[in-house]
């Protein structure tokens, strides 16, 4: 009887070890969404839910999961196949994570966070969900350097890590353009709180050496159609474009980006005001 138990223990260890193997030896695709207060205010849920299935991403961070519970999470996720979920917490506005594969909670932290983040381990890669201050500047520089100390020493070590979610700020990168805007100045003089003239939380990330794949990947042409606004927001009249969504990774992972894009097309437009960012990964044992 030991002797069978320890061969089906074996077996089944060596099963588990097989199929993680095969999941990073293939080409994996990973998607970030806002799904303004749980899609469209619970008013898009069938619709979004059927337009993430379509994109058959292995790995998906949503923010804004309003009136979210881990149960409810869990039944949403197994409508686009992902078994494996997790939500950081089940009030305000929570982030969420949801995969085909096992999910190891590394950290759920709400502490001196806006809306908090949850760090997360899928097939060997560290993942970050976050969603910083939509309103003040000095908590999103607060919240940059939170995070920014979770992540060097990962990326010291050489571990794979994706940072992805709603920033809710520009980044120097698209400085040349954000600047040539007359409505950037228009828009920090209205809002003197949450003006970033210095773009200093996404250089606090990019200094630490991570990537921001859908620059890296798309003309600026494309970039400067922004991550927000939908056509949701449209509907209350003109409103200037930014990218604030983005999916940023350690400098290895970066070279196996195959593709990174914001998504557009007529349904998104009925899900949220923000925009899907989504980016496609070669098998990483190549």
């Amino acid at each position: 009887m030991n002797s069978l138990l320890r061969r089906f223990t074996t077996t089944l260890l060596t099963c588990s070890a097989s199929l993680l193997l095969a999941a990073e030896e293939a080409p994996f695709k990973v998607l970030t969404y806002n799904v303004l207060y749980g899609f469209n205010h619970q008013k898009a849920t069938d619709l979004g839910a059927e337009w993430i299935k379509e994109q058959q991403a292995d790995i998906v961070a949503l923010q804004e999961m309003n009136t979210y519970t881990q149960d409810k999470l869990t039944d949403l996720a197994k409508r686009w196949n992902h078994p494996h979920s997790i939500i950081l917490k089940e009030k305000g506005f929570p982030v969420a994570l949801t995969s085909k594969t096992p999910i190891e909670v590394i950290e759920k932290r709400v502490k001196d966070m806006w809306h908090g983040y949850l760090h997360c381990k899928v097939n060997g890669t560290h993942i970050f969900v976050v969603h910083l201050s939509p309103s003040k500047h000095n908590v999103r520089v607060r919240e940059s350097e939170i995070l920014s100390t979770k992540i060097q020493p990962l990326l010291t070590a050489k571990e794979r890590v994706i940072v992805m979610g709603d920033f809710n700020c520009r980044s120097p990168l698209d400085k040349s353009w954000t600047e040539s805007r007359k409505s950037t100045e228009e828009w920090r003089q209205k809002h003197p709180d949450n003006a970033d003239r210095g773009y200093v939380p996404m250089s606090k990330f990019l200094s630490l050496g991570l990537v921001d794949l859908v620059h890296a990947k798309q003309p600026q042409a494309k970039l400067q159609l922004g991550t927000i606004p939908t056509k949701i927001r449209e509907q209350a009249g003109p409103i200037t474009k930014w990218r604030i969504d983005f999916i940023l990774t350690d400098p290895l992972l970066a070279k196996f980006c195959t593709s990174a894009a914001t998504l557009r097309d007529e349904v998104v437009h009925k899900i949220s005001d923000h925009y899907p960012v989504q980016a496609t990964f070669a098998p990483l044992s190549d």
